[in-house]
């Protein structure tokens, strides 16, 4: 998933048929270099024997699919609210869900769902609530006013979210780490405050 604010960049570009900005391709490469580091902890062996496996081509096609989903969101946002949008994409989702557990002969989910715990059933509220609609809510709303290629830039701090949770259930965080961690960050304000800079010499010239 590291790769979805590229592939949503150049599926942008190509659509638009225009070339990427300077200060995008900055944050492009400088946020890349930063998740790199977060996920390896520095160590280049780990991408030099990566195998891209089954399950690893189920990841990428999905980066695929959500790359082109944020593409989308920025066109039909423009005529279609974000409630209908949502709920309408919800339904769907719904939809792929229930005929793919119809089909599976490993899923129950009517027997699975009656014996789950209290402390299961909290979780899957919480995460159907605020992981799911309301992170879909924001995420379509971010996409409707920055873009999809600016707003695909910030899926770059999924990996220092999942490090920093890391930390909350005991595990500990390199300085590599901490280090790729600032490196997105300042992958992603750089351009943007020098963006402002030059507005606001602008304003004043």
């Amino acid at each position: 998933m590291a790769l979805s604010p590229l592939t949503t960049s150049l599926i942008g570009s190509l659509l638009q048929r225009k070339l990427l900005t300077r200060g995008a391709v900055f944050s492009l490469v400088v946020c890349l270099s930063g998740v790199l580091l977060v996920l390896t902890n520095g160590e280049l062996k780990r991408l030099l024997s990566f195998e891209f496996n089954h399950g690893d081509q189920i990841i990428f096609l999905g980066m695929l699919c959500w790359s082109l989903y944020t593409y989308l969101t920025q066109g039909i946002s423009r005529w279609m609210p974000m409630i209908p949008y949502t709920f309408i994409g919800m339904l769907a989702g719904l939809g792929v869900i229930s005929v793919v557990a119809a089909f599976s002969a490993e899923a129950h989910p009517v027997q699975e769902s009656l014996a789950i715990s209290q402390i299961v059933l909290a979780d899957l509220l919480f995460i159907g609530v605020f992981g799911t609609v309301g992170g879909y809510l924001l995420w379509i709303s971010g996409v409707k006013q920055l873009g999809a290629a600016n707003a695909s830039l910030f899926f770059n701090f999924v990996p220092i979210f999942a490090a920093l949770t890391a930390v909350t259930f005991g595990q500990n965080v390199t300085g590599l780490q901490l280090l790729g961690m600032a490196v997105v960050i300042s992958g992603l304000l750089l351009p943007r405050l020098t963006h402002w800079r030059q507005q606001r010499f602008a304003r004043m010239g």
